[in-house]
């Protein structure tokens, strides 16, 4: 009777092991793969929907108390949108009739729309790979309009470290912001410190020259006009008519025939 070995030869053996390395790895393996390259869900977005529902009924308290829980949180404050939330409802506040929330949040004092620029400010800087900030343009200018407000009333007040402090928090809002940037420089004349007017100037300079005005919100072509119109009172009250003419042949490219702005040059010479 014949017998059979049941013993595999080294032959087989080996024709085994090429059988199963030619093979696929399995789907259990490439799920593990995948799931270890896909970005983590940071906020759900139904969260994310109770807070947008929460600003559109002014419910801004609501808002705030549960969207800085998402800010200070170690994995969740990596998102951008808490702190857009955060200054929707501070802008928000700013503007309510609502006399017991106006005064809570000090906004006599410009305190809802100081922390509105704080949140906006860390929305921009959060938001790296700009998903977001194109969405929400509109409010973004409306926060703008604001500040741009609250910034003339300092100068006009004389309060120009608190008027710097807006023409900062506008230059983060966007730092492609040529009036921002202008009138930044021109605080900093103000206080006497030249170095940093200049160096705030000479990236307003290359901005202008680079945009030529294109791509300006209508809010950031008003500041850039009263830019122009306050740099160059600023340069003349100074005695400095060299500066000034070299805003002139920058100005006269973008705003030429604008009245106030006419106005001054013809006053200083230009």
């Amino acid at each position: 009777m014949n017998k059979f070995s049941l013993r595999p030869s080294w032959m087989s053996l080996a024709l085994l092991l090429g059988i199963l390395c030619s093979m696929p790895v399995s789907s259990a393996y490439g799920q593990i793969r995948e799931d270890e390259e896909e970005e983590p869900i940071l906020i759900k977005e139904s969260e994310l929907n109770q807070l947008l529902m929460w600003h559109v009924d002014g419910k801004y308290e609501k808002v705030l108390y549960k969207a800085i829980r998402y800010t200070e949180d170690d994995e969740q404050k990596k998102h951008p949108l808490p702190y857009l939330y955060m200054a929707k409802a501070y802008l928000g506040v700013h503007n309510s009739d609502d006399p017991d929330l106006r005064e809570a949040y000090e906004v006599d004092k410009l305190k809802a729309l100081k922390n509105a620029l704080k949140y906006a400010g860390k929305f921009v800087k959060k938001d790296k790979e700009q998903e977001y900030v194109p969405k929400d343009l509109d409010f973004m200018e409306e926060l703008r309009k604001e500040t741009i407000i609250a910034a003339e009333t300092e100068m006009d007040n004389e309060k120009y470290t608190k008027a710097k402090s807006y023409y900062k928090y506008l230059t983060t809002l966007d730092k492609e912001d040529p009036g921002a940037w202008m009138m930044f420089g021109t605080v900093y004349l103000t206080l006497k410190a030249r170095r940093d007017a200049d160096k705030a100037w000479e990236t307003a300079k290359n901005l202008l020259l680079d945009q030529q005005g294109r791509g300006l919100t209508e809010g950031q072509r008003d500041l850039l006009q009263y830019a122009f119109v306050t740099t160059l009172e600023r340069l003349d009250a100074l005695g400095d008519p060299a500066a000034a003419r070299e805003w002139i042949s920058i100005g006269d490219d973008l705003i030429g025939g604008d009245r106030e702005y006419e106005a001054v040059k013809r006053s200083i010479g230009g």
